[in-house]
């Protein structure tokens, strides 16, 4: 707890300093949340269904400096009893077509900036293809109606395999399965079009490529994943679509099989298919009313799936109902999530028959923020 409270107060020195900091040529921005969450679970036993609890506190920086620019966050989740980065990057700005981009920083793939509307995210979430952050660096080009992102990313955000605490969901070494992320290409091809009037519609295809260390053998597999998306906007409704294909070669040791890898993330390892394909297909609808009060109502129904390439496996799914809205600085999401074979859902893993529980199960969520 003094480590967590030394932490809060070097990264909120700097708010006391605002007029002296712009003084000095070098503006920033502080923000971020503080969230309770209340929660109901069909799959617990009857005393332990219910709960709200203090979720997580929050930390943003941001800035810039001539032609640069920077932003940073910070995460503590008092429900899991960790803390960890989201992202710290840097970014030059070149011209008004060219901008590059360093640090821990966001993979350019799929749908962005995110595949899902909900509090809940998408399954591609949790196998690393939705809000993913490695180190590494992001070149971008942007003109006209066309964005064109190249990225290399060395490592995960930690460059430890073995660290389950973190944001982003990725490789894991669980002490059986070793495996860590050890290079990564990723290419992604964006255009924007206004097909019919008053609408917009981004039509883009992603590409990621890199090296897979395992950890006993010391040799290298690798990874590959393609998708093509679609979201087209025309008020009041939002149509997302995303086709994920990916596929991990895994240097495993003898007799290990190879159909599956550990994932990791909210201090949690699991176990996921190491082969198959995603979908996600979201429709959004935003409320035409206004209310003196509050923000637009969103309200959405959010599907996606993971289908193992093994025939012996079996698919997982998550359908999410809910609506979001906002109330001057609080941000509510009220989400209903229904799992089959889904981990964080009550299941097992993502895309595996590894018994246990695979019916459909059923949470509601209540998320109450503060946002600043």
């Amino acid at each position: 707890m003094k480590k967590v409270t030394c932490t809060l107060l070097t990264l909120a020195l700097p708010a006391m300093l605002p007029v002296q900091a712009q003084e000095e040529g070098l503006p920033f921005e502080l923000g971020g949340h503080v969230r309770v969450n209340y929660s109901h679970i069909d799959w617990a036993e009857d005393e332990l269904r219910d709960g709200l609890e203090f979720e997580s506190f929050r930390l943003n920086v941001s800035g810039d400096y001539e032609s640069f620019s920077y932003k940073a966050e910070y995460r503590w989740y008092e429900n899991t009893d960790f803390n960890t980065v989201r992202y710290a990057d840097l970014t030059y700005t070149f011209d008004e077509y060219w901008k590059a981009t360093a640090g821990i920083t966001k993979v350019p793939f799929g749908l962005q900036p995110f595949a899902s509307n909900s509090f809940w995210f998408s399954t591609n979430y949790y196998i690393g293809f939705e809000d993913d952050y490695d180190a590494g660096a992001v070149v971008e080009y942007t003109r006209g109606d066309w964005t064109v992102q190249g990225g290399y990313f060395l490592n995960d955000e930690y460059n430890d395999a073995g660290r389950f605490g973190r944001y982003s969901f990725d490789v894991a070494d669980n002490g059986e399965f070793r495996n860590k992320e050890d290079g990564q290409y990723n290419l992604r091809v964006n255009y924007t079009g206004n097909f019919t009037r008053r609408s917009t519609t981004d039509v883009g295809v992603s590409f990621q490529q890199g090296d897979i260390l395992n950890l006993d053998t010391l040799d290298s597999g690798d990874m590959t994943a393609y998708a093509v998306h679609l979201r087209h906007i025309q008020d009041p409704f939002q149509v997302d679509l995303q086709f994920t294909d990916f596929d991990y070669d895994l240097a495993a040791p003898e007799g290990q099989p190879t159909d599956r890898l550990a994932l990791s993330s909210f201090e949690f390892p699991f176990l996921a298919t190491s082969a198959g394909k995603s979908y996600v297909a979201n429709l959004v609808y935003t409320l035409p009313m206004k209310f003196k009060s509050l923000t637009p109502v969103k309200c959405y129904t959010e599907y996606s799936r993971i289908e193992p390439d093994d025939d012996a496996a079996l698919a997982s799914s998550q359908w999410v109902n809910g609506c979001s809205f906002g109330w001057s600085k609080l941000y509510v999401y009220i989400d209903s999530i229904q799992g089959k074979n889904m981990w964080f859902s009550g299941g097992p893993g993502v895309g595996l028959d590894l018994g246990g529980r695979q019916h459909t199960t059923h949470r509601l969520n209540i998320s109450l923020g503060i946002y600043f």
